[in-house]
């Protein structure tokens, strides 16, 4: 870059001069090997009056790092000139550090816009620390503020659309990781939170539906415990999704896909007389308030004749165990039924409806003449 027509200092030292000589020439790698060799030796050789030689050799040295594309080396050094210059000096310095940063902020910006969706956010970020720097010199710099501007735009399209890929890619953890970096950016304008809380709200509601797929298929293919795992993982997604970020319709969309899974897997092993397994995802299905009632009366339903089947079983184990003399595990396995049923209860399933598992066990008890601890 051609210095700023203040760049060259005045002729007050031959060492100045002729490394502003290498500057022109573009011998880059040279201004910086004698000029930092030589300001290396200053607390020692030079007098402390010399400060605008100093400045003025710092910021040869700058140009030339920046010449040779170390735009960090030639901050440090001009950072340096303003330091060591005179006050009625230091403006100079500070329009030389706005001009090295406004070219720094663009020439990452304009890069950015060839780097892939997921590289292009710290590029763009670069940039606009660059248009910081430059503004701390020169707070009114017009051109500066201009490039912050572009790039913060620049930046909002950068992290929605790598979301997006991330969304398209099944990503969805990562994709949820970006949108949370930038929604908690306090410079992010509010009309750009709005979209971008939207997109976030995808991405919760696009997992939840890869899952419960997942675990239709795995019905489908017979493969129950795969179906149990990938509807519980929805299920805990579900529960982690805050309550701004899935419109309560969405919301009831999802509970109902959790319900068809749970209770379809419930009734697949009920149907195949796997009582004590069918229970769980039943007794899952049904803690989905979202559902309708008759859709609550049908699952109220499976969940009984559940248990009304675990209670025939275990009541021939009971039965054994106390033919056995051994009553109080008799005792035990009894009580644990009732306690079954009670959970039953707190869930909504009525004691009437329980009315045949509850006599069962009481039958039972009152013939093995079991305690009944309740």
């Amino acid at each position: 870059m051609a210095p700023a027509p203040e760049a060259k200092p005045r002729r007050d030292s031959p060492l100045v001069e002729a490394c502003f000589a290498l500057y022109q020439e573009k011998r880059f790698g040279e201004v910086v090997s004698v000029g930092e060799e030589t300001l290396a030796k200053l607390g020692v050789e030079w007098p402390a009056s010399v400060s605008h030689e100093t400045a003025a050799l710092w910021s040869v040295v700058g140009l030339a790092k920046q010449a040779l594309g170390d735009d960090d080396g030639a901050r440090s050094a001009l950072e340096s000139a303003i330091d060591a210059a005179p006050e009625v000096e230091r403006a100079t310095y500070r329009r030389h550090l706005a001009t090295l940063a406004l070219d720094s902020a663009q020439a990452r910006l304009a890069r950015a816009g060839s780097h892939d969706a997921d590289d292009r956010i710290p590029a763009i970020r670069a940039a606009i620390a660059w248009t910081e720097r430059g503004l701390a010199a020169v707070a009114s710099d017009p051109a500066l503020g201009n490039a912050r501007e572009a790039a913060h735009e620049a930046l909002w399209q950068a992290y929605e659309q790598a979301a997006t890929a991330l969304l398209q890619r099944q990503e969805f953890g990562g994709s949820r990781q970006l949108l949370h970096e930038v929604l908690d950016d306090p410079a992010l304008p509010p009309v750009r939170a709005a979209g971008l809380r939207g997109l976030l709200s995808s991405t919760f509601g696009a997992e939840v539906g890869q899952l419960t797929a997942q675990a239709i298929l795995s019905m489908q293919e017979g493969r129950e415990p795969e179906a149990l795992e990938s509807l519980r993982r929805a299920e805990e997604v579900l529960a982690a999704i805050p309550a701004e970020a899935l419109p309560p319709a969405r919301r009831d969309e999802v509970d109902q896909r959790l319900w068809w899974g749970y209770a379809e897997l419930g009734s697949r092993r009920l149907d195949a007389g796997a009582y004590e397994e069918a229970l769980d995802p039943l007794l899952h299905a049904l803690r989905f308030d979202s559902i309708g009632p008759e859709r609550r009366g049908e699952t109220r339903a499976a969940v009984v004749r559940a248990l009304e089947g675990i209670a025939a079983v275990r009541a021939l184990s009971i039965r054994r165990l106390a033919d056995a003399d051994c009553r109080d595990e008799a005792a035990l396995g009894a009580e644990q039924l009732r306690g079954l049923l009670r959970k039953c209860v707190e869930l909504g399933v009525t004691e009437g409806e329980l009315w045949a598992a509850y006599t069962r066990i009481q039958r039972l008890c009152e013939e093995l003449d079991l305690e009944d601890p309740a």
